[in-house]
């Protein structure tokens, strides 16, 4: 079998834009979850109000915690090794 010459290969573009937006594109996994129903009214109010999906918006206070208890245990590690910096320090 002959090896295709590169002049004769057609490029696809309308294929190529699929495929490359489909991989930006983040994967959502289905969960089941349990929440307390006020918390689940609670959301659903804050979605009726916004106008975006109560699951969106639970994605995104998801994430907002996460990035906070990262930011959070990310500063507190600093402050232990600053402390243990400190405490040897005076011990020398």
């Amino acid at each position: 079998m002959k090896k295709p010459k590169t002049g004769d290969l057609k490029h696809d573009v309308t294929e190529t834009r699929r495929i490359r937006s489909a991989m930006l594109k983040p994967q959502n996994v289905k969960i089941v979850i349990n929440i307390e129903s006020e918390t689940l009214v609670q959301l659903r109010e804050l979605a009726a109000q916004s106008g975006i999906p109560y699951q969106s918006i639970l994605n995104r206070f998801v994430k907002t915690g996460l990035v906070k208890s990262n930011s959070t245990e990310s500063r507190l590690e600093k402050l232990e090794k600053e402390l243990d910096r400190l405490k040897k320090k005076l011990v020398a």
